[in-house]
């Protein structure tokens, strides 16, 4: 990431694609960390008795992920 920064902070035009692609796949990524703590599993016979690893840590994710999508959509 720290080698493309100046190639991003340029406007290269390959950057927004990726950066569309990273937001999204952010945004799925913490949802379902939220999600597998709601339902305590992901599938059938891997269940969470405390909230999914990663759970502490993804509304930190989504909020990075929002504030990506939403300038990215200016």
């Amino acid at each position: 990431m720290l080698a493309v920064t100046p190639q991003v902070a340029a406007g290269a035009a390959w950057s927004r694609p990726v950066a569309w692609f990273l937001g999204i796949a952010m945004t799925g990524n913490a949802l379902g960390h939220f999600g597998g703590t709601i339902f305590g599993r992901t599938v059938g016979s891997v269940r969470f008795h405390r909230p999914m690893p990663g759970f502490y840590s993804s509304p930190v994710l989504l909020a990075a992920a929002i504030f990506l999508l939403a300038r990215l959509s200016v």
